[in-house]
Order: C-alpha cells, then sequence, then structure tokens
C-alpha cells in the first residue's frame, strides 16, 4: 500500500518503521496547506491510496477549521481517504494557562471529530494516548532537526498507523473465543469457589469481563470454548457477580474435546474462516495445539502477570478488533446468526425447495445509493465465496462510482421472515455505448442458495433491455462455486471466463 506523509513537523523518522508499507514524500513539511489546497501539487498528483496528515498542535499555527476546509477542498478533487490523528499537547506549558490551553485542545478535537463523522473518506488516528507515554518525545533532535518523537516514540506512532491500515485494507477480527477457567474468572469452576469479586484478584476478571462485553457490544461475536461440564460452565456464567451471562455467546463448546476441533466446529457453524477468530485461552498447552492445528487463527500470549490481563486485553483489541467504522450490518452480527440457525433447523425439517417457500423472501434493489458507500466498500473487501471478479475496492472507490454517470451501483437488501439481513448482494455496472460490462458481482454468504442471483439477473435484463450484458468471472480457491453461474443463466462464453448475454 502506498501512503504519502504530510505533516507540519519532521517526520521523516517514521519511514523506518513502517516498511510494510510504500511511503511517498513529495511534501515537505511546512507547506502542507498549500498541498491540500492546490490542485496542481504534488500531493494532488500523489500515486497514494491513502494520505497520512499528522499535525503537531503545538505547531499548529493555522486554526483547525482552516486545516479541515483544505482537507475537503482536497479530498473532493481527488476522492482519497485521509488519516489524520487526534491533538494533544506535549509542552509544559505554565499552570495558569493550562485551563486555557487544554480548552484549545478540546475544541479542535471536537471539530475534527464532527468532519470525520461527516466525511467518510477521513480516518481518525487516536495520537492522543500515544502521548502519555514515557520517553516519547526527544527534546535534543527537536532543537537539533526539528524531529520531536524519540525512538520509542516514532515505534509507537508507525505501530497505530499500521493498526489502522490492515483494518482499513483486511477488516477486523469478527469472532474472540473465550476459554473460562482461570480466563474468565479466577480458578475452576465445579471444584473451588471462582475469583470474581468488587475487590481484590476478583476485579481483576470482573473488569476483563466489562471489556469483553463492550466489545460484544461492537457487533463482535463472543463464543465459549472450554474443557469443562457443560452445567459447571453455565454455572460460572451464572455466577451472582458475572458481568457476561450464558446468553452473550452465541456458542457455548464446553465439553471434553480437544479444542482444536471445538474450534473447527465454531468455524463451521458461522461459515466463517479461521482468520476471522481470536482464542484467548490462559494455558500455555492449549494455545500451542491450537496453533499448530489452525495456522490461520490468531492466538495472543496470555499474560503471565494476572495484574496486567486488562491492559494486555486493549492491546489485543486495538491490534485484532478495532474498527474504523460500524455499519448496522456489523451491530447486527448475532441478531443474523441467530437467524441463520433457525433457518438451519427448519431445512432438517423439510426439503430445502419447500423451505425456500416457506421464508417469505423480500429482496429490494437500490441503485447509486450514497447512504451505503461505507457497506459496499466493506463487501467488496470481505466477500470471497460468493464474488465473481474479487475486485477490491476502497470508500472513496466506491463513492466515485455512485457518483459517476458511467457506472451503475446495484444493491440488494434481503429480508426474509427470520431476519432482515440488510445489504447483502453488490453488483457493479460499467454502462458503455452498445453494451454493459459487469465490474463486480458479489453476495455475502448469509444468502447463498436462496435464488438470490436469479432476482439478481431478472434486474439487470430489466434495468438494460436495450443492451448486451458482458460478464467476467476470475477464478479464485475460495469462489469456485460461482464459476458456471452465467452458463446457468443463459450466457454464453464467447473468451475464456468473459460471457454475454445478447439482446439479439
Amino acid at each position: 500500500m502506498k501512503i504519502e506523509l504530510v505533516s507540519n513537523i519532521n517526520m521523516d523518522s517514521i519511514k523506518f518503521y513502517l516498511k510494510d508499507y510504500q511511503l511517498l514524500g513529495s511534501c515537505d513539511f511546512g507547506n502542507y496547506m498549500i498541498d491540500l489546497i492546490d490542485i496542481n501539487s504534488q500531493l494532488h498528483k500523489s500515486e497514494a491510496e491513502i494520505i497520512f496528515l499528522f499535525l503537531d498542535f503545538d505547531e499548529l499555527n493555522e486554526d483547525i477549521k482552516d486545516v479541515l476546509s483544505a482537507v475537503d477542498i482536497f479530498i473532493e478533487n481527488t476522492g482519497k481517504t485521509v488519516i489524520m490523528n487526534t491533538l494533544a499537547s506535549s509542552s509544559n506549558y505554565i499552570d495558569t494557562f493550562l485551563n486555557i490551553r487544554l480548552k484549545q485542545e478540546l475544541n479542535a478535537n471536537l471539530n475534527l471529530v464532527n468532519f470525520a463523522d461527516k466525511n467518510q473518506n477521513v480516518l481518525l488516528f487516536d495520537f492522543s494516548k500515544l502521548l502519555r507515554k514515557s520517553n516519547f518525545i526527544d527534546e535534543k533532535y527537536w532543537y537539533m532537526a526539528r524531529i520531536k518523537f524519540s525512538k520509542s516514540g516514532f515505534e509507537s506512532i508507525a505501530r497505530e498507523l499500521s493498526n489502522l491500515l490492515n483494518t482499513y485494507k483486511y477488516g477486523s477480527k469478527k469472532v474472540l473465543v473465550l476459554d473460562m477457567d482461570n480466563t474468565l474468572w479466577g480458578g475452576v469452576i465445579g471444584e473451588e469457589e471462582i475469583k470474581l469479586s468488587n475487590d481484590g484478584v476478583g476485579k481483576i476478571y470482573l473488569d476483563f469481563q466489562k471489556k469483553i462485553k463492550q466489545l460484544k457490544g461492537l457487533g463482535v461475536l463472543l463464543v465459549a470454548c472450554s474443557k469443562n461440564n457443560y452445567n459447571d460452565g453455565i454455572k460460572g456464567l451464572e455466577h451472582i457477580n458475572s458481568i457476561l451471562t450464558k446468553d452473550d455467546f452465541i456458542i457455548k463448546k464446553i465439553n471434553w474435546n480437544d479444542k482444536a476441533s471445538n474450534i473447527e466446529e465454531i468455524a463451521k457453524e458461522l461459515n466463517l474462516g479461521y482468520e476471522s477468530l481470536v482464542f484467548i485461552d490462559d494455558s500455555p498447552m492449549e494455545r500451542s495445539h491450537v496453533k499448530e492445528v489452525i495456522p490461520n487463527i490468531t492466538v495472543p500470549e496470555f499474560p503471565k502477570d494476572i495484574y496486567s490481563i486488562n491492559s494486555w486485553f486493549l492491546s489485543v483489541v486495538e491490534d485484532f478488533f478495532s474498527k474504523i467504522s460500524l455499519t448496522t450490518e456489523d451491530l447486527n452480527k448475532e441478531e443474523q446468526y441467530l437467524a441463520k440457525r433457525q433457518r438451519d433447523f427448519a431445512i432438517e425439517k423439510t426439503s430445502y425447495e419447500d423451505f425456500l417457500k416457506t421464508l417469505n423472501i423480500e429482496i429490494e434493489f437500490q441503485i447509486n445509493n450514497n447512504e451505503h458507500i461505507e457497506r459496499y466498500a466493506q463487501m467488496t473487501q470481505k466477500t470471497n465465496q460468493f464474488n465473481l471478479t474479487t475486485k477490491r475496492y476502497n470508500i472513496a472507490e466506491m463513492r466515485s462510482f455512485v457518483e459517476s454517470s458511467f457506472y451503475d451501483v446495484i444493491s440488494v437488501n434481503y429480508k426474509d421472515k427470520y431476519a432482515n439481513e440488510g445489504v447483502t448482494g453488490l453488483v457493479i455496472v460499467n454502462i458503455l455505448d452498445k453494451y454493459v460490462e459487469i465490474d463486480s458481482f458479489l453476495l455475502s454468504c448469509r444468502i447463498l442458495k436462496r435464488g438470490v442471483e436469479s432476482s439478481i439477473f431478472s434486474k439487470l435484463s430489466k434495468l438494460y433491455f436495450d443492451k448486451d450484458i458482458v460478464g467476467f468471472y476470475v477464478e479464485t480457491e475460495k469462489n469456485r462455486q460461482t464459476k458456471k453461474l452465467y452458463e446457468t443463466h443463459g450466457f454464453k462464453e464467447i473468451d475464456k471466463n468473459k460471457f454475454i448475454m445478447s439482446v439479439k
């Protein structure tokens, strides 16, 4: 990924800590306002996908509103995504002026947050929390070369930026798989009185559960995976002080099977790849075995010092569960899974054809709706199984499609008697003179094998009744189920993996 760094101070040293990215450097740190506004500047012509605008609050000579106006102009002209940091003072000011400085910071950050909320091309980088760390500032190099941060300071900034960029590109993890004994509480349920209380060691686990509960509120699915008697495990979750309840866990694998086998079943039930799961267990042996059997799963090291569990967990959340934004679909993950289980149960009791008839499926098509651009981009990034071309687009690129007169972005809203799944299908169509090309065609795995693809082709035929429709298929390891899709819907192959439905 190509990144352009823009700043009001010398940030060149960060390139040594961002080796996984191509860091471009066409802009001098003193001219960032001109670079943002001037459409002929190198910044406007940059090949970078992401612009990282780092502003040092102490050296900020412009009003933050003027800076935001310049960023707005830049985004409007380029469509690029801009990462901006929260603002914090690093200098020691005389106490008399402390309140004034604090108000300035708060007002500036309030403007920044409001701006980001209204602009999907702006991502926020939380710099304030990093600055609290000791030895972050290097005063010697600041006065010698205008290099403000120490080695550890630049490392911290680079790490935070990398997490944000990875989330932007790949999305965050979806499932937290949790051991129970000596993880969710102290001790072994069924053998001793567990530690879970408002004081002492019990408070550590109570606070840990609170943080997990908060994470669940952001759309992360919780799964219990514990070697225990099922009733004992449930008893632990019914403890008078427990923050987490049995209903907080979408799946509960509480048995004596090995945990790797349980996790394989969990992934299958959720219809997710192992790369979407994070497994937390206090036992080094269990962690080692799971990592050996399931290489793609994320297994963080559990802290040996129980007093550091909560600070450690915050770093786990930052590394793997950070969300750039939340879509409605993110917040409804649990509801969607429960609906899936209900459907699966119904299928077991009847034939699949008869089952489909009972679903009362409702499909709504929307064309060039700019309210769901974020979700559209998210789908292109995450959908693999039913994705005919596997093209990946960011928010800015999706917006350009929606606003272009040469493209139609057709979204599919799916609803049945069990749940409203929201935006679960997407087709991007390139409109040409005599024909149209299907640039992207993808469906969420949640609605596969329900005839939605046939409804989409029917819609396309009606929309472009006077044009030939051309489609493409790019084979990957995960999308082979879609290989015959065009042929089964009346398209003729005219070249390798190129198909046409002709109006003639």
